[in-house]
């Protein structure tokens, strides 16, 4: 296996560990649906699976299948200047977040043109009056939105279909983001996201190539967490 470098400062240290964790534990951030999908007897273990040493032994063999899975791919990833690490590197809540705002995103259009106070709110209710109102204003300094976002919203305006409908769109374009890195990298991030974000239609839905998916990915992160993203030696 290859060796990682040595970290050159503390902040890098701490990037390291994620790393080391990223490359090592995928488990531990694996996507529920592909949890559920993959390691499905971790519905069945019960309390032990909230001790904290049956859930460092679980992890690790969890891990063990998922870097066997990778094949060729399960070499390290060591190079902390790839621009798109800042987003695979991020703890699931935070993606969760950068997520939903990509989404939000590439709504924005159409939630600009939305005026029937019964989809206004139900849009409202199922994204936040925040996210809301920065869609039918700032957003669109990053981008314009989807002209047409009929095959995520449909006919359907319900406050869960709107939710739903910018987490697809969002988790494709994080997929989209770094479809470009190497292998090891993108394959492990892809775990991070649910099963149908890396599938080409929702990947291709913003119109972006990957390195213009990763730099709007990478400014929205910057709104979210700008201190995570200023710790990674490419961004300084």
């Amino acid at each position: 296996m290859t060796a990682l470098p040595t970290p050159s400062s503390p902040a890098t240290a701490a990037l390291f560990v994620r790393l080391q964790a990223f490359n090592l534990l995928p488990s531990q951030t694996l996507h529920p649906e592909r949890a559920a999908a993959w390691f499905p007897e971790a519905a069945t273990l019960g309390p032990l699976a909230a001790h904290p040493a049956a859930q460092r032994s679980l992890h690790k063999r969890w891990s063990q299948r998922l870097l066997e899975r990778l094949g060729d791919d399960a070499l390290p990833v060591a190079d902390l200047a790839h621009p798109a690490l800042p987003l695979a590197l991020a703890a699931p809540e935070l993606l969760a977040r950068l997520v939903r705002d990509a989404g939000v995103l590439l709504l924005g259009r159409p939630l600009r043109r939305t005026i029937l106070r019964e989809q206004v709110l139900a849009a409202r209710e199922g994204l936040g009056a925040e996210a809301l109102h920065w869609a039918r204003t700032g957003a669109a300094e990053l981008h314009p939105g989807l002209d047409d976002a009929g095959p995520w919203l449909q006919q359907e305006h319900g406050a869960a279909h709107y939710a739903k409908a910018a987490d697809q769109l969002g988790a494709g374009l994080l997929a989209q983001a770094w479809h470009d890195a190497p292998a090891p990298l993108r394959r492990r991030a892809d775990w991070k996201l649910p099963p149908e974000a890396d599938a080409a239609p929702l990947r291709a839905a913003s119109g972006l190539d990957a390195a213009h998916a990763r730099g709007l990915c990478l400014q929205l992160l910057a709104r979210l967490d700008p201190q995570w993203l200023s710790s990674f030696p490419a961004t300084r």
